[in-house]
């Protein structure tokens, strides 16, 4: 077991969760990543403030660079606004469309049938080691 390398099964893993996902049609038509449908749900569910780009950076730990491609994106798409507030022209809201309460209810049962087929056969204390050896690992490369 100490032969397998950490990096490379994740990278394996990530790539295999790629697949079926695309396999499966687990997200709406066109490139609507799991990502996308993370920053949607998150969008959808975050009521009592408004979110920034700066906001999703630190909540999914992603680059400036990324967040703004998929904000891109998913502005074209039509699932996002990008609002300028009255305070500070630089910075915009990130507002869902009508489009993305639209289609609120497919993502989050694609996401919850996904994270179903994710948990098979996995005890709850198996869950908790795991999680708990992936917050090490962020840890680690803090």
């Amino acid at each position: 077991m100490s032969e397998k390398k950490i990096s490379l099964e994740l990278k394996s893993l990530m790539n295999t969760m790629a697949r079926y996902t695309a396999r499966e049609r687990c997200a709406p038509p066109g490139k609507f990543t799991e990502m996308h449908a993370e920053i949607m749900v998150y969008l959808l569910n975050t009521k009592e403030r408004t979110i920034v780009q700066k906001d999703l950076e630190e909540v999914f730990t992603i680059r400036k660079s990324t967040a703004s491609r998929m904000l891109h994106l998913m502005e074209h798409r039509g699932l996002i606004e990008r609002v300028t507030t009255s305070d500070d022209a630089r910075q915009k809201h990130i507002v869902p469309t009508q489009r993305a309460y639209e289609i609120r209810e497919r993502i989050q049962l694609t996401q919850a049938k996904f994270e179903t087929v994710l948990r098979a056969g996995i005890s709850e204390e198996e869950l908790y080691v795991f999680f708990r050896v992936i917050d090490q690992l962020k840890e680690n490369l803090e």
